[in-house]
């Protein structure tokens, strides 16, 4: 009786075993699949570089990509006067108002859909060369798009995003160019706001049991630049 026992409790404990390191097994193989995201961006040394803040317009921008934005923010963009120029300022600035509303509504309105044919120019136009501001509003307003789809009818659509971004860079541009692994490595902050929104369309594109996007979600660094950190509350 008691050996039948002992030897119950001791397969009970191999199973479980198993099951253990099967998990860390897969969990490791899905954030392997992952690591193409972090290499992008310079790897973890940029991503996690917190040593740069941003200032003036690009500390907007970050702001309106929060998942509940600030009242100070909310106030500051629809108040603000129509930018009527075409350059990198009026850009980033239309960009900001476009995640706020999409963050704030979860609603894709039909000027949105002009504004990205409007910037679709010569990378040259972007400051640095790098694309980062207009691809990471994209894939925010994509993610935001998916919620009016079928399930099945999103994840088809969210593999084919994710395939391109992969295989192409971006959606529109390739953020895989020397161009724009010098201005992560300048402003970081913007590595980790494209990082923390392309986590989303990776969840609906691989499903809510991968690990690959909860392994980049995880990161201290990208859920910081997402939520209102208690510390991290300011005025504009």
């Amino acid at each position: 009786m008691v050996v039948s026992f002992i030897k119950n409790i001791l397969c009970f404990i191999a199973i479980c075993l198993i099951v253990i390191l099967y998990g860390v097994y897969w969990f490791a193989s899905e954030a392997k699949e992952a690591w193409w995201v972090v290499e992008r961006f310079g790897g973890m040394d940029v991503i996690n570089d917190k040593k740069i803040s941003p200032e003036g317009i690009d500390r907007i921008y970050m702001r309106s990509l929060y998942l509940k934005p600030q009242q100070d923010v909310v106030l500051f963009l629809e108040a603000r006067e129509p930018c009527l120029e075409f350059n990198q300022y009026c850009m980033q600035l239309d960009s900001a108002v476009i995640n706020l509303h999409l963050n704030k509504t979860g609603v894709v309105l039909d000027y949105m859909y002009d504004f990205f044919g409007r910037y679709k120019v010569d990378v040259n136009f972007f400051e640095g060369g790098c694309p980062i501001i207009f691809e990471t509003t994209m894939v925010v307003k994509e993610v935001v798009a998916l919620r009016e789809l079928s399930a099945r009818t999103a994840r088809a659509v969210a593999r084919e995003k994710m395939r391109k971004i992969k295989e192409g860079g971006g959606l529109v541009y390739s953020l895989e160019t020397p161009a724009c692994k010098t201005l992560f490595r300048k402003k970081p902050y913007f590595a980790r706001g494209y990082i923390g929104h392309l986590t989303f369309l990776m969840e609906v594109a691989e499903g809510r049991f991968a690990a690959s996007w909860r392994y980049l979600g995880a990161m201290p660094s990208i859920q910081s630049t997402l939520a209102v950190m208690p510390s991290k509350r300011s005025n504009i």
